[in-house]
């Protein structure tokens, strides 16, 4: 499917909104990636087709505030990607690296009001086993406070899609933050695995019982308590990839590791004592740009079976262009790529 996702962002024009041209996804990026990483040294590139699980009937119980200072580069989930990968690398993301994202998302647009409040289900990114969706929340006649992160949430957040999963989680933590006219944002995540597919993913986001506080001026004028918003929407499936790393001889206990646009994934002894480096036991890897900028996995899960093995997934806090990743930190020790 080719999408320019410009065509979708002319609706917006706020004058404080950096929109930047965003290319449109097509084969020949899937291509060119696939040639680059087949000429790595120590790297296997596949090509990885996953399909979603009927997700979740959850509670969104804490959001954590990105601050006032947090204001997407665009109004949709790439603008937000955008802006997040300039907090945690301190660089400017380039060019390829938001192509790579804006051919992962997927424009919505539906909104429904219900007791004066309105929610939007803006945008969406889809990985092989995590979907981030964001939404917006609009008071009818009243503005939102900023930096109040306690007691912003919605009671109960259920998403629910067509196909069969194979392990069921629950939902990430949202991210949260209040703009200048009194809009909630919140991106959540949801982690999941399922059997491929080749179809559509048809959609049910169920969202009850919001609360916020009111804003006037600088104080608070109490608080917004319900509501009920039900949304049906299609995704269409997204095409990830899996770079297969060559482990360091010195490296103990790891059996394997590859990397996509959106997780590591490991398989290391259980118990993970004597493995090395033991960064891979706590979680402490991050995604090596080729600046040096780095790209901490934001959310791991991991399992283990009754033979001693450990398999983890660490998610990226944001999804990555593995064109422009030269290295997959763990701990201190970094694995090259190409």
């Amino acid at each position: 499917m080719n999408m320019n996702l410009k065509d979708v962002f002319d609706c917006y024009s706020d004058e404080d909104i950096r929109l930047k041209d965003s290319p449109s996804s097509s084969d020949d990026r899937v291509c060119s990636l696939t040639n680059t990483k087949l000429g790595r040294e120590n790297a296997v590139f596949k090509k990885r087709l996953r399909k979603y699980p009927v997700i979740l009937v959850a509670v969104i119980a804490v959001v954590l505030l990105m601050g006032a200072g947090f204001v997407a580069a665009s109004d949709s989930i790439d603008g937000w990607f955008r802006t997040k990968w300039e907090k945690v690398t301190g660089e400017e993301m380039s060019d390829a690296q938001y192509e790579t994202i804006a051919s992962l998302s997927q424009y919505i647009g539906l909104s429904q009001s219900s007791d004066g409040v309105t929610v939007t289900v803006d945008s969406a990114t889809l990985g092989e086993d995590i979907m981030y969706v964001l939404l917006y929340v609009e008071s009818d006649d009243a503005k939102f406070a900023p930096k109040v992160s306690a007691g912003t949430s919605f009671a109960t957040a259920s998403i629910e899609l067509d196909a069969p999963i194979t392990r069921f989680s629950h939902v990430g933590a949202s991210w949260q933050y209040t703009d200048d006219n009194g809009k909630i944002c919140f991106v959540i995540s949801k982690t999941f695995e399922s059997e491929d597919t080749d179809e559509p993913i048809n959609v049910t986001l169920h969202l009850e019982d919001f609360c916020a506080y009111y804003a006037e001026d600088t104080g608070l004028t109490g608080t917004f308590n319900g509501g009920v918003w039900d949304f049906e929407f299609t995704l269409e499936r997204t095409e990830t990839h899996l770079i297969e790393l060559t482990i360091p001889d010195t490296w103990v206990g790891i059996h394997e590791l590859s990397v996509s646009e959106f997780t590591l994934y490991a398989v290391y002894d259980y118990p993970s004592y004597d493995v090395y480096p033991r960064g891979i036991r706590f979680g402490k890897v991050y995604a090596v740009t080729e600046s040096g900028g780095e790209i901490y996995s934001g959310f791991s899960y991991s399992i283990s079976d009754d033979s001693g093995v450990t398999t983890a997934e660490y998610h990226w806090a944001v999804p990555i262009d593995l064109d422009e990743i030269v290295g997959i930190k763990i701990g201190e020790e970094i694995i090259e790529i190409g």
